[in-house]
């Protein structure tokens, strides 16, 4: 499990005002300072997550991340502690996301730790494995299927 320091997210939010007010000194249209704080609350959140993800890797694998561009490597499994997103919940509706809807919606960084001690970091293929169904086949239908690719594969 991810054990998020309450104490890591004071210095990174304290250090967003810093930058916001700097942004407010030097824009003078209320649409674009709005914009940029947003932008820049994604960006910070964005920034955060990825720490995370190259301070912890892989908890299957041990696979580290070793700059922001390959964090996209890394997701959060849930591990069945509860979640804010659709699939735990099995609702249809859009507006409840996952951890990616919290980082981009602009959401506290509470919220977001919140989010990340429900569940470990997987990269791509070891979380493919951790849900990939062992699925019994069939042999009567996969000889049908076979013979289908060769028709295909033949023409």
């Amino acid at each position: 499990m991810n054990n998020v320091s309450k104490s890591n997210t004071n210095g990174v939010t304290e250090h967003m005002n810093t930058i916001a007010d700097l942004l407010n000194s030097r824009t003078d249209d209320k649409r674009s300072r709005d914009a940029m704080r947003r932008r820049l609350k994604s960006r910070l959140n964005e920034r955060f997550v990825n720490m995370l993800k190259m301070a912890d890797g892989c908890s299957e694998c041990g696979f580290v991340p070793s700059s922001e561009l390959e964090c996209r490597k890394l997701d959060l499994n849930h591990t069945g502690e509860g979640r804010i997103g659709t699939y735990a919940t099995g609702c249809k509706d859009k507006a409840a996301g996952g951890l990616s809807r919290l980082v981009w919606s602009g959401a506290t960084l509470d919220k977001i730790t919140d989010e990340i001690d429900k569940g470990t970091w997987l990269c791509k293929n070891c979380h493919c494995d951790e849900h990939a169904e062992n699925k019994e086949l069939d042999n009567e239908v996969e000889s049908v299927i076979e013979k289908e690719i060769m028709r295909f594969l033949a023409k």
